[in-house]
Order: C-alpha cells, then structure tokens, then sequence
C-alpha cells in the first residue's frame, strides 16, 4: 500500500498540501457516487474471507535444508501462504476503509492484523534456518535447482540481514511484537477519521462540518475570512488533542527503537533501509537539496502574497484561488483528461489505463466515514489493484486520480514481469510513476489553457503540485527523522515537544524569519497530521517524486531511450536494491545533481507565473 499522505486537515495549517487554485467544487452529477470497488473478485462475501482465514491459521514449519528440492518446496509454501495472507488483509483494510464507523470491518482488519503476525511468527524459523546452511551451499541448491531461481532475492535479503537476525525463538518474539507497531497506526487513524468531534463554520450561507477532507475545500474559499474560521477552529481542535496524539506517536516511536536496539542497528533509520540499501547520507543530500532551493519557493510565496493582495500571507491562504472562475470536472471527464495527459508515454500505456478505469476497482465516492486522502492497494497479487479517492471534481480530485492509477499501473506492469516474490517495489521507486502521471496531467493543463485565468490556474496547480510532493515532503521528512532521533536518544516524547520540533521546521521551510509567511503557534498544531506512521516514507516518496521530475521531461522531449528506461523500471519491480534499479534507468538519488530536475521545474514554473501575472493589476490589499 502506498498512501498519498496527504490528510485534510494539514491542507493548510502545513503548507503541505496540493492545492487546486480553481477554489472549491461541488460534487459532479455523474457516476461518481456510484464509483465504489467490487472487492467480490477478492472473496464473495464476508462469509468465504472467514472460510480462508481460518484455513491460513495453520502454523508453518519445516526442514529447508535437507536438499536443494526441501529448500524450494519449503520457500513455495511460504510464498503461496504469504500470498493468501496478504489478499486476507487487502480485503479486511479495504472493507475498513469504506467506512471506519462500522465495527465489523475494523474488527476484520483487527483479525487480519493478528493474521499477519501469527504468518510471520511461523515462519520465523526461515531466515536462521537458511542462514545457518550458509550461503556457498545455498548458492550450490540454486545452481541445481531451477525452481529456486524466483526466490534468490528473498534469499539475497535474508544473508544481507545476517548480522541483524536473531535466534528462532528470538525471531518468532519481534514477529509477535509487530501488531503493536501497526496498531498505533490504526489507532491515529481512527481518532483522526472516526472519533474527534470536527468543528463547523458557515461558508457561503451553508454550515460545513469540517471533517479532514471537508476542510481542504473550505481553505480554497476565495472569502478571506472564511478560510481564517475554519482555520482557527480546526487549529484549535487539533490542539485539543495534542497530549493524546503525542502519546499515540510516542508509542510508535518506540517500537521502532526498541527493535533498532534488539536487532543491533544504530537507528531506526538504519532499521528502516536496511533491505533497500539505500545510502543513509541520501537522506541528508536531499534535504540539503530542498533547502538550497528554499529562495525559489519564498519567491512564489512572496508572488501569492501580491497576488492575493494581503498584507501577510497566512497558512490559511495557501489553498485560496489565484484567479476566478474554473470549472469542475465529472468523473468520466476527468477520466478522459487524464488520458490526454499521459499521451507522451505511449498508447499502449493510455490503452492499458483506460481500460483499467472501467474495471469496477477504484472507490471514488466521498463517503461519510471514509478517510481522507489516497491510496492504492496491490497486496492482491495477480488481480488488479485497488484504488481509493475521493472524486470532488476539481482539477486536484483529477490530479489524484492520476497519481494513484500511477501506482496502479506500476503495480499491473511489475506483476506482468515478475513473480510473487519480486513484484513488489520499493517506495524509494514507486512515486515515480504517480508524480510524472501528474506532472504529464499539469503541464498539459498549461499548454491547453484557454485564457488569462486558466493560465494562472494550471500554473498555480503545478507550483502547489511541487510544492507538496517536493518542499512539504522534505520539511516533513526532517520532521520523522528528528522525532525518531528523539526516541533513539531518550529524549522527551510528548504532544508538546512535538510541536516544537514541528514549527521550528514550518517557520524555517515558510521563511517566516525573512517576513515571507506569518506562522504563528496555531499552525504548530499540525504536526499530528505528518505522516509519520509508514517507516521513514517520506524519504522515499522524494526520492521517487525527484526522479518523476527527470523521466517527465524527458518523456516530454520525446527521449525514446528515456522512455524506455522508465518502463523498465516499473517492470523490475523488486527484483534489485532501489539505488540499483533508480541509477539503471538514468537517475542517481546519491548525488545533489539528482534533485536538480525538480528544482528547475520548479523555478521554470515561477517565472511563467510571474510573467503571467507582470501586467495583471493587484488586488486592492485585504489586510493581514
């Protein structure tokens, strides 16, 4: 599962989010409300998911050792369950998700949870036993035993975590341990989505309950005062809960410290990109990267700030329209935009896509319930991935689409060329397809612009585009490192300290100091709402956004060889370390030259924009 970890009620209080500048959208009268997912294909009925997972409840346990032939048979067994295992818990988490107010389905994703664990604890034995055999002899079973070939890179990552794997009973403990880790997810989630009580405000003579997916669309107001209600209810509401949040995140932080420390890893970063083998100082490389191109992001800060013509730019003016007007969108055009889009990458890939659309696998309808934001679900390997949205019809719902059928499309390619057990991909690799999807989507929507407004529009779009999948990212990810290096260190784990470490990271990446955002300590509040519960994935996801940046314009160019790389990328799925498989296909996250594509993207945008704009007379000023 990747998420687009973007949740509703940062939207603004975290200059985090995507804006659409064509302000907000009412519901489209199509099929929208009747895009829900047929999840049949994974089981009929809740009846037959109970039928398999009783049957997958048997313990594993065996003798891999005993012949080259014990050893495959022993791995396909493994596989085969794991597989099971995981289409059990897509259904249960998919189920949870239509609506997160029905007991049932979270007590399914409980029992799916448990199911996981109790997989993992019986085949903990596995990695010691192989282990144990050495890695000459495993080498000779390979070499005799062509059935062993689908699971080398399995067997790779087990010999690469040698020095961090403990003894069986040990194993089976830590795979018992998992569930509390995964529950505190689940606990932010259902808090957030389920169980605070959101505030209201009137917004154009109609009361809005401002739910996290609500209130994205109320900051994209064009009424100044509005957007400033809403903010400061949800600002205030979100404090309100700090304490509880910060327990909840302090929870997770140790778990991952306290396996760091029992698996002998220095920390939970190192913990974290352990299989991956991705260089840990890439992780400064790219922050370094996103603050040495700060000026360029203040600078269309400072130009919405003119635009607006407010006398200081506040977090809740980050999503308000930068021109009037902008239509909406139905479904079935949204749809068909994104297919326009995406011509540069071929016609079979559009031809693949479209018909993707119509195979009754993606949730689109903004349900009471449903949590905000989005997401694909390919643990259902050899049927096609879910996709979960919510579909508004502005010009953002139709950017999110395509950034979700991104992953959706990776997914279809990679389990087309690879087996089970090296299908799935990294996340250091998997926003790569989603971003150029919508980068492709963006730059179209500049070319297609009809006049003055829908210029600024489509340019404003991207810009925010950028901003989101680029700057936010990285402030984020300095966010989960920092925090994870608290819990490392011993340090104070509370909503409080939290905060802190939160808004000094705000003010720096919004240039506060330098008088080109006012943030004040209401905005602070947002830090509970930093994705922080998937694993260092911010990291990754500017990785993978960084190298969007670079395949777009290439594909753009009409670079055939690039092209190609880029599809030979989705194809590899995992079946080779993310750094491999990235520099394989023209891109070194390493080096600071990697992130330079996504900067002068970025700096390219903000000058059309500023020359959109240089004869537009400003607004008279709002005040602060």
């Amino acid at each position: 599962m990747f998420l687009r970890f973007l949740l509703g009620c940062a939207a603004a209080l975290a200059v985090a989010a995507p804006v659409d500048a064509q302000g907000p959208a009412s519901p489209p009268a199509d099929r929208t409300q009747d895009a829900v997912w047929d999840l049949t294909r994974l089981y009929p009925d809740a009846a037959a998911w109970e039928t398999e997972r009783a049957a997958v409840e048997s313990a594993l346990k065996g003798t891999l050792g005993a012949s080259p032939k014990a050893l495959r048979d022993g791995l396909d067994r493994i596989s085969d369950l794991r597989r099971r295992v995981q289409r059990l818990h897509a259904y249960a988490h998919l189920k949870a998700d239509e609506d997160t107010r029905v007991p049932e389905n979270q007590e399914r994703l409980q029992q799916a949870n448990a199911l996981q664990s109790h997989f993992e604890e019986a085949v903990a034995f596995a990695a010691p036993e192989i282990q144990g055999l050495g890695r000459a002899k495993v080498e000779a079973f390979e070499a005799n035993e062509p059935g062993l070939s689908r699971h080398r890179r399995p067997i790779e990552l087990i010999f690469r975590r040698a020095d961090h794997t403990a003894s069986p009973e040990i194993e089976k403990l830590l795979a018992a341990f998992q569930p509390l880790r995964q529950q505190t997810g689940v606990i932010h989630s259902t808090l957030a989505f389920a169980d605070i009580p959101w505030p209201s405000v009137e917004a154009d003579g109609k009361v809005v309950h401002l739910t996290p997916g609500a209130y994205g669309d109320v900051l994209e107001n064009p009424d100044r005062e509005v957007r400033r209600r809403a903010f400061e209810a949800m600002a205030g509401t979100l404090a309100a809960y700090e304490r509880t949040q910060g327990a909840i995140l302090a929870a997770y932080l140790e778990d991952w410290s306290f396996e760091a420390k029992a698996r002998g890893y220095p920390s939970a970063l190192a913990l974290s990109l352990a299989d991956d083998a991705m260089p840990e100082a890439g992780f400064k490389t790219l922050v370094a990267a996103a603050d040495e191109a700060l000026p360029t992001l203040h600078r269309y800060l400072r130009l919405r700030k003119r635009m607006l013509g407010v006398d200081e730019l506040q977090v809740y003016d980050l999503l308000a329209p930068l021109a009037p007007g902008g239509r909406t969108y139905t479904l079935s055009e949204g749809q068909a935009l994104v297919l326009k889009a995406v011509a540069p990458l071929g016609p079979d890939y559009v031809s693949a896509l479209d018909k993707g659309f119509h195979e009754h696998v993606m949730h689109a309808a903004p349900n009471p319930g449903k949590p905000s934001g989005a997401y694909t679900n390919d643990d259902d390997y050899g049927l096609p991935p879910y996709v979960l949205i919510s579909f508004t019809g502005n010009l953002f719902s139709v950017s999110t689409m395509a950034h979700e059928w991104g992953h959706a499309m990776h997914s279809r390619l990679a389990e087309a060329a690879q087996p089970f057990e090296t299908a799935a991909y990294s996340p250091f690799v998997a926003d790569a397809p989603s971003l150029t999807n919508e980068m492709l989507l963006a730059d179209y929507m500049i070319d297609h612009a009809r006049t003055h407004e829908e210029k600024i529009q489509a340019l404003s779009q991207e810009i925010d585009l950028l901003r989101s999948s680029y700057f936010a990212p990285a402030m984020m990810a300095a966010f989960e490192l920092r925090v994870h290096d608290a819990a490392d260190h011993g340090e104070p784990l509370t909503g409080e300290h939290f905060a802190q470490i939160y808004c000094d990271l705000l003010r720096r990446f919004d240039g506060a100091a330098e008088g080109v955002m006012k943030v004040d300590d209401r905005s602070c509040a947002s830090w509970s709402n930093v994705q922080v519960y998937y694993g260092f994935y911010l990291y990754r996801y500017i990785t993978a956004t960084s190298a969007a940046a670079y395949f777009t314009d290439g594909v753009e160019r009409g670079d055939t060889a690039v092209r190609g790389r880029f599809f030979a990328l989705l194809k590899a799925g995992g079946s080779d370390d993310p750094y491999v498989l990235l520099k394989r296909a023209g891109f070194d996250p390493a080096t600071p030259e990697a992130y330079q594509p996504m900067v002068r993207r970025m700096e390219r945008l903000v000058d059309a924009l500023e020359a959109e704009v240089a004869n537009t007379p400003a607004p008279t000023a709002s005040g602060g």
